[in-house]
């Protein structure tokens, strides 16, 4: 493997170094069975970056403390008791609720834009109407058997 030196720092060295140390974070996440393990915002200039790297350990009290959370959240905003993990359409693209982080009031909710891989802070009741009026619905279907049609 060739060796590159970086003589500072820019934006595109921190993309760069941004991926390496995730992967290399992603490996001792196996490496130790925790849940979560990532790199946070990196500030830069030209000779120094600093980072935060956050890590999660799930257990079954950790999930289920977790899940009355959700639904505890859900019913004093008027949500659906199940809007974790939901999908809703906001400008022609398809997110996903990941996350809800109760300590911050404003935006409370994050969801992921499936297209653009960007994640997006809401507000609870941005998020009601949304579920209200573009929730994505999984419809399952099964193949008809033609014999069955009439001809």
């Amino acid at each position: 493997m060739e060796s590159i030196k970086i003589r500072q720092f820019g934006k595109q060295e921190i993309i760069i170094l941004r991926e390496e140390i995730q992967t290399a974070l992603n490996n001792v996440k196996l490496k130790y069975g925790i849940s979560e393990l990532k790199l946070g915002s990196i500030n830069f200039n030209t000779s120094e970056f600093t980072s935060k790297i956050s890590g999660k350990i799930e257990d079954i009290n950790t999930a289920n403390y977790k899940n009355e959370e959700a639904k505890f959240f859900a019913l004093r905003n008027g949500l659906p008791l199940d809007f974790m993990n939901s999908n809703f359409i906001l400008d022609g693209s398809v997110f996903t609720i990941t996350e809800l982080v109760t300590s911050r009031h404003k935006y409370p909710i994050t969801a992921h834009s499936n297209e653009s891989g960007k994640t997006f802070k809401f507000t609870a009741s941005r998020i009601k109407e949304l579920l209200d009026k573009f929730k994505v619905i999984d419809i399952s279907y099964q193949d008809v058997d033609f014999k069955i049609l009439p001809k």
